[in-house]
């Protein structure tokens, strides 16, 4: 994988991954090019660097530490001074107080949480209707306030102005098709297209000028032209977040994909949403970029086709 997907699902800057390579940390492979190819195992590798430097360890015992992370093991022992153990020893107590600190707060949470999910209402999810608009809306515009892609799109103060009726365009457009869910009144959405059907109507979206139309000139060449399903907006209104709310309505969509026996498509341009994502069951398929703007491309393998 190029650095920029590693930096994306394991939330550290791609300076930093640069940094831990200057150090000895990370040893990616190299292309027949000359290009860096970051293995999968390096995903678990700059999780454990961090950990490490988390619990307070300098990068010089890191790299003698790591070995021992590996199965088998191959230690090579160096600089191992009376000093270097006695730091060692004092870093180990400190994680083990640390480990029991943290498992009285995950009880505590854990407690809390089986009270809280006791209490929450059922979520509703139902297929939208014209009426839905206003509060889909709202809600789309809201989540979006700082998302990268849309402040690219609308830089400044274009945002506030023009958001809601672009928003409000994407689901009329969609709406008429059934692909448009929501969860409990508006509070999350989820925007699909449906495959086109072989010479029948599909979901038709207006040209777009500017930077947006650019994204889409560029980004959407990049989706298959064989029948998929395609995720344009998900969003949980500001006021929802943590209640797993944009996952139970994107399901919906998951679940038509798998009845057609279709995979399923999306991209986003935030680094966050990328691991996200892939606890749905998408993965990386093509990282490009719109000028300065990275795009991850994300599919959802195709299930069995089911019936009713």
């Amino acid at each position: 994988m190029r650095i920029g997907e590693l930096s994306a699902r394991t939330g550290t800057p791609a300076r930093l991954l640069r940094y831990y390579e200057e150090q000895g940390l990370l040893t990616p492979d190299r292309r027949a090019n000359g290009y860096r190819d970051y293995g999968e195992h390096l995903v678990d590798r700059v999780q454990q660097i961090r950990g490490l430097l988390e619990s307070g360890l300098p990068t010089r015992l890191i790299k003698n530490v790591l070995p021992c992370l590996d199965n088998p093991c191959s230690i090579t022992i160096s600089d191992a001074g009376p000093e270097v153990v006695a730091l060692l020893r004092h870093e180990r107590e400190r994680m083990d107080a640390r480990i029991a600190c943290l498992s009285r707060n995950r009880d505590a949470i854990d407690a809390y949480l089986s009270k809280v999910e006791q209490r929450m209402p059922e979520t509703h999810v139902t297929v939208a209707t014209p009426d839905d608009r206003a509060a889909v809306v709202a809600t789309v515009v809201a989540a979006f306030a700082a998302d990268p892609a849309l402040r690219w799109f609308l830089p400044g103060e274009q945002y506030d102005a023009e958001a809601a009726t672009m928003f409000g365009a994407l689901f009329d457009s969609r709406v008429g098709h059934g692909s448009v869910w929501v969860a409990d009144a508006g509070a999350a959405v989820a925007m699909w297209d449906p495959p086109r059907a072989p010479g029948g109507n599909g979901v038709e979206h207006a040209p777009q000028s500017g930077r947006f139309g650019r994204y889409q000139s560029i980004v959407h060449t990049k989706l298959p032209r064989t029948p998929h399903w395609y995720l344009g907006v998900v969003a949980v209104h500001p006021e929802h977040w943590g209640r797993r709310l944009g996952r139970t309505v994107m399901a919906a969509g998951l679940r038509r994909a798998a009845a057609d026996g279709l995979p399923a498509y999306l991209e986003t341009s935030n680094p966050k949403n990328v691991q996200v994502y892939r606890t749905a069951g998408f993965e990386v398929v093509e990282e490009l970029h719109v000028d300065d703007l990275p795009v991850w491309i994300m599919s959802a393998s195709a299930g069995p086709r089911t019936t009713s």
